[in-house]
């Protein structure tokens, strides 16, 4: 039995401000806008595909929204509330939205799918401390020190942790931000500073 298929761009299921349930409401919303430019759908209607209560869909309808990826209108005759989708870089897609797809016609949309789906695996299953280590810019380390009150130069903290491969001990940072309280305790001699956390593999 052949099934339909929603398309979602990549510009969305890369948007780090959405959830995976929200990412799937666009391409619902994305596929029922077909020929009319928005989604008729009701609250109700999105909520039972998604499989979700009608108020979290509530919220996924808003967060796209303020994410300036949908806009909400009136019908003016009727009352009845449309989703318009408005994300760019969106230009052909409705086209392929809700049409018949052998597994054969396009290979890519299958490597496509499996990425989209590793992507928000990974997401999910990755807690924040696992995740790969992002050096920091000198303007971040700063920001974050006036935000937390920390009296420490930034500059100096960055350039140190640069030239030593950002290692923490024997083991490669995980946390700059522990690391820059720590610096800072240190900068102030009657604070005692945390213990590095050391790992041994």
């Amino acid at each position: 039995m052949e099934e339909n298929f929603i398309i979602i761009p990549e510009s969305i299921y890369r948007d780090e401000r959405l959830s995976p349930r929200a990412v799937l409401l666009y391409g619902l919303v994305q596929a029922f806008s077909k020929g009319r430019g928005f989604c008729w759908a009701s609250n109700a209607a999105l909520a039972e595909r998604l499989n979700v209560s009608k108020s979290c869909l509530s919220h996924l309808v808003s967060k796209l929204s303020s994410c300036g990826l949908v806009r909400l209108q009136t019908d003016p005759e009727t009352g009845v509330r449309h989703i318009c989708p408005i994300a760019k870089n969106n230009e052909g897609i409705a086209d392929f939205s809700y049409t018949p797809c052998k597994k054969q016609q396009d290979p890519s949309l299958n490597s496509a799918t499996i990425e989209y789906k590793e992507s928000i695996r990974e997401k999910e299953n990755t807690p924040a401390k696992h995740r790969r280590f992002q050096p920091p810019s000198v303007t971040e380390v700063a920001d974050y020190c006036r935000e937390h009150s920390l009296s420490m130069d930034a500059e100096r903290f960055v350039d140190y942790y640069t030239a030593n491969g950002w290692m923490a001990g024997r083991s490669k940072m995980r946390d700059w931000q522990a690391a820059a309280r720590n610096w800072a305790r240190r900068e102030q001699p009657n604070t005692p500073a945390e213990p590095e956390m050391k790992f041994v593999n």
